[in-house]
């Protein structure tokens, strides 16, 4: 099994984090997503990390990377006992990636950009009801751990991370906390740096 990582990447944090959580052995290829080494770029279409190789499988994207690992491994806790919140926490998990992060992120730069995206509230309302049923060593907990590790410290000031802190913050720090996630953090001070430098207000 081989896991094509970047140190500084979230997505990818997400998979080391669960590797290691269930003390899987595999092999890390880091990249240096600067120049990303010609065998990535062959075997992925998005040429992005994580990548993972299994038995001449190759999955990209790291939310299907982690459930796949989850029953291969098998993480038989991954997600609820319940059909309907198991539910819920897929959703939860897709609704972090596609609205809360892309929003967040966009207003690290541009604060004014939420304004035109009041519904993100309604987002962080959804994932603080969903995380009550859920255990925080969970793929839920792994999926925003990562992310939330980051952006604490990056933008504290940000809105859309002050209100994830006050409705799931006891949920995320405790998920961030994880030894499998901090095992395989990378530098948080160089992330951070790198981060701000990025996405932060320009000019």
């Amino acid at each position: 099994m081989r896991l094509f990582s970047a140190a500084g990447c979230p997505y990818a944090h997400r998979s080391r984090a669960l590797l290691t959580l269930m003390k899987a052995p595999f092999e890390l290829r880091e990249v240096d997503l600067a120049n990303k080494p010609a065998e990535l770029l062959a075997l992925s279409p998005t040429q992005a990390v994580p990548l993972l190789e299994d038995d001449g499988l190759v999955l990209y994207e790291s939310a299907v990377i982690n459930e796949y690992l989850a029953e291969r491994l098998p993480w038989r806790d991954a997600f609820s006992s319940s059909l309907s919140q198991r539910a819920l926490e897929r959703l939860a998990m897709k609704r972090f990636d596609d609205v809360l992060i892309p929003v967040a992120f966009a207003s690290f730069s541009n604060p004014a950009s939420l304004e035109s995206k009041p519904l993100w509230r309604k987002e962080v309302e959804f994932l603080a009801r969903t995380v009550k049923q859920s255990p925080v060593e969970s793929l839920l907990g792994l999926h925003m751990a990562t992310h939330w590790l980051r952006t604490k410290v990056a933008f504290p000031e940000n809105a859309v991370v002050q209100a994830l802190g006050e409705s799931v913050g006891e949920f995320l720090n405790a998920a961030a906390a994880l030894p499998c996630v901090v095992a395989t953090s990378p530098d948080l001070e160089l992330t951070v740096k790198a981060l701000r430098a990025r996405f932060g207000p320009k000019g």
